[in-house]
């Protein structure tokens, strides 16, 4: 049981982990196409509702939208596609033809359609190409010779080779030559008779004899493309008589010219025989025309010689007769005028280009085939119109387009057009008034990463030694000329020396502590790479800068100093005289200052810098010392915030001695070393003018304050010379480290002085030299 608890329990823990990978998935891309390919192919006799894809949306969304938001060029071909709901997350997507669609590849072979699926707040766009194909279409002929039938009544005295009727046919399809071909004559003995050319002109060999050979045939035809599609159609022949009795014409043959565009109906010419009770009928097969009774000769549809060239001129054979038995016949010779009513067709009827940025100037973009088909001043001539972005971009020579000038990617007015140039070519012909076909030119430029990115100053920068981790030190920039501009990813390049950047702004950080006097200056290299420049994502550009980083020192080091000195000095050593000096030093270069802040309590020493000196006031009495012989000093050593303390032991001497004074640095004691960190205070300057009035007022009064004492204790005591130097007795004495003084009797001394002690009031003699006092 236990095991398959287990074993329960991991494929639940497995579940769990495919259903979030699952949902984190559809997360990372929601909504999404599913089998939409980049294009699809239809053939142009698709029927109206034809499907034309199907493909899938795969959402969370269980209601997305489809659209189709844009197609070029515009039409209304497209319904609008259905969404359906498919199995789990996925929406099974249709999409057919409208209802009213109609394809046409020989008129426009390619549909660009934009599709947005709007789902969770988000949207995707895919671009689907329609293809249309080319099918072949059969030919079409006239409508009278497929049913049901053109008549054809010829006189039998005709010589040969005699021309019956020529077939009316086209193809849909370009550049489809058609084939005609007698497939069945009636009556099957006059096969041989009949034959037609490549124009669709049937043509008779032989004569017709009206008394002794049929009178009525019956010819079919069939006309086929290159591919076997075909139209078939018959003509029937009717053999006319022709009377001994001739009518005559009052104008037996007449020139006339009409315009193309004529309108169906019009008068084209009258005939008139003379004589009563008289028909007029065409002796040949003229479809455009039509005779009637009394011999007007009218259109009976629209000319067009672009269609029906041998329209431009037309002989037509008139016979008239009458009830007697007698005919005549007039001709009648027409001339089309032709009518500038065709516009230019061109292929392609539309330029749609993908070419990258750097493509060189006056390269061949695409190359037009155009063609008029009126018969007559059918020239065609072209002539580019740019829009506003476009200008100066392209030109034509003759009818190819070319590049003009550098058709640049990288600046916001071709973004904005979504890096698209437009123009339009107007293909104008020769004819009066001239007409003008238009064909667009859509050329979408691609990017290339044309450009290095570079660096901008400053790449130097400043920051305090004390400056903590994560702190901004500054920032690199680089720019890049490829748009989109200073799209731009940073880093550091080499050994990891502490410092980071932060790969979109440039902003670098200190990652670890910084020390002034280890390492004043730090370098490195930051490689700046572009990004997305280029049509091909893996195409990119770099560059290196070194960048130097100048630590700032900061006091953050306290003094470092010899702790301990001990020296012996005679009393009456000189004012001048050096006692010592301290070894002290600081590492960040700051200035030190020293101070006595105990063991000169009552002024027997003062400091110059780091020199110590002796004021001269000791005071010793032959039978017993007044003045200790022994002094410990403490010295603050201080850089204005950290400061550090040195003890100093000095041996006052109260004789003179032969042994000189010497400054003696000693290890023998173990030293003490107090390091005291203080604050920085700075005020203002008003606070220190105040503060130094202050204490010069305190002073002066405290000198007053002892000038008072001192003149109410000479009034006190007896009169005596003035000191020469003062005696002062509140020193504390070590009497178990002090040597023994020398008795004064045991050397003779010569006094040049007599002072009274300020403290005990008693005399002493001294000498000035020597400083050696003696009591009487």
């Amino acid at each position: 049981m236990d095991q398959m608890s287990s074993f329960r329990a991991l494929l639940l823990a497995l579940l769990q982990i495919c259903v979030f990978r699952v949902e984190f998935t559809v997360a990372q891309k929601d909504p999404e196409f599913i089998g939409l390919p980049p294009i699809v192919k239809i053939q142009e006799d698709s029927q109206p509702n034809s499907l034309v894809l199907e493909f899938q949306v795969k959402t969370v969304d269980p209601d997305p939208q489809i659209e189709i938001f844009n197609i070029n060029p515009p039409t209304t071909v497209f319904a609008l596609p259905t969404i359906h709901q498919g199995t789990g997350n996925t929406h099974n997507v249709t999409l057919r033809l409208s209802s009213n669609a109609s394809l046409d590849f020989e008129t426009l072979r390619l549909y660009r359609l934009e599709l947005r699926v709007s789902a969770n707040n988000s949207t995707a766009t895919q671009t689907l190409e329609v293809e249309v194909l080319d099918v072949n279409e059969p030919p079409q002929c006239d409508a009278v010779f497929q049913f049901p039938g053109a008549v054809v009544k010829i006189p039998n005295d005709l010589t040969v080779p005699i021309e019956l009727y020529h077939v009316v046919a086209s193809d849909p399809d370009i550049n489809n030559n058609l084939n005609y071909r007698i497939h069945q004559v009636w009556p099957a003995s006059a096969r041989p008779q009949f034959m037609i050319d490549g124009t669709g002109t049937i043509y008779s060999n032989q004569g017709f004899g009206y008394q002794s050979s049929d009178k009525d045939f019956i010819v079919n035809v069939t006309v086929s493309d290159e591919q076997g599609a075909s139209c078939t159609g018959k003509v029937r022949i009717e053999i006319l008589p022709v009377l001994d009795h001739t009518l005559n014409f009052t104008v037996p043959s007449q020139s006339v010219t009409i315009s193309e565009d004529i309108q169906v109906g019009s008068v084209v010419a009258i005939v008139k025989a003379l004589g009563s009770d008289l028909r007029y009928e065409f002796v040949g097969n003229y479809p455009a025309y039509r005779i009637s009774q009394d011999g007007i000769i009218r259109t009976t549809c629209e000319l067009d010689l672009e269609t029906d060239g041998d329209q431009q001129w037309s002989i037509l054979m008139i016979r008239a007769f009458s009830t007697t038995h007698r005919s005549g016949t007039a001709t009648v010779n027409v001339t089309v005028l032709d009518v500038n009513d065709n516009p230019p067709t061109c292929t392609p009827s539309v330029i749609v280009l993908c070419i990258p940025e750097t493509i060189s100037i006056y390269s061949e973009l695409a190359t037009l085939s155009c063609s008029d088909a009126d018969i007559t001043n059918n020239s065609v001539s072209y002539q580019l119109e740019p829009n506003a972005v476009s200008q100066f971009k392209f030109r034509l020579q003759g009818s190819q387009l070319q590049v003009n000038n550098t058709l640049d990617y990288d600046n916001a007015e071709i973004a904005h057009n979504n890096f698209q140039y437009k123009a339009t070519i107007f293909v104008i012909d020769g004819g009066l008034p001239p007409l003008t076909t238009v064909v667009q030119v859509l050329v979408t430029v691609t990017p290339v990463n044309e450009f290095i990115p570079g660096f901008q100053q400053p790449v130097q920068f400043l920051v305090n030694e004390d400056a903590g981790r994560g702190t901004v030190i500054g920032m690199v920039r680089a720019t890049d000329r490829d748009w989109e501009h200073d799209s731009i990813r940073y880093s550091i390049t080499g050994a990891d020396q502490g410092f980071s950047i932060n790969p979109r702004t440039g902003e670098l950080y200190l990652r670890r502590e910084l020390d002034f006097e280890t390492q004043p200056t730090h370098r490195f290299v930051v490689q700046a790479e572009d990004l997305n420049q280029d049509i091909n994502p893996s195409v990119r550009e770099q560059t290196t800068q070194e960048v130097t980083i100048n630590v700032q020192n900061v006091n953050d080091n306290p003094p470092e100093c010899n702790p301990f000195y001990e020296t012996e000095i005679y009393s009456t050593l000189s004012l001048t005289e050096e006692i010592l000096s301290l070894t002290c030093w600081d590492i960040d270069g700051d200035r030190l200052t020293a101070t006595l802040t105990n063991g000169g309590k009552n002024d027997r020493f003062r400091l110059n810098e780091l020199q110590l000196f002796s004021k001269n006031a000791f005071s010793y009495n032959p039978e017993g010392i007044f003045d200790p012989i022994f002094f410990e000093l403490r010295i603050e050593v201080t850089d204005g915030k950290f400061s550090t303390t040195v003890l100093v032991i000095i041996h006052v001497k109260p004789w003179t001695t032969t042994v000189p004074t010497t400054t003696t640095p000693t290890t023998t004691r173990k030293p003490r070393v107090q390091t005291v960190i203080s604050s920085y205070w700075e005020p203002e300057p008003w606070f220190v003018a105040v503060m130094t009035v202050t204490i010069a007022l305190a002073l002066i009064a405290l000198g007053l304050l002892i000038w008072k004492i001192l003149q109410c204790t000479s009034a006190c005591g007896k009169p005596t010379q003035e000191m020469s130097q003062p005696l002062l007795q509140n020193t504390y004495v070590n009497f178990a480290e002090e040597a023994k003084p020398q008795n004064p009797r045991d050397t003779p001394q010569t006094f040049d002085g007599k002072a009274q002690d300020p403290v005990t009031g008693r005399n002493y003699l001294f000498n000035s030299i020597t400083g050696v006092r003696r009591w009487t």
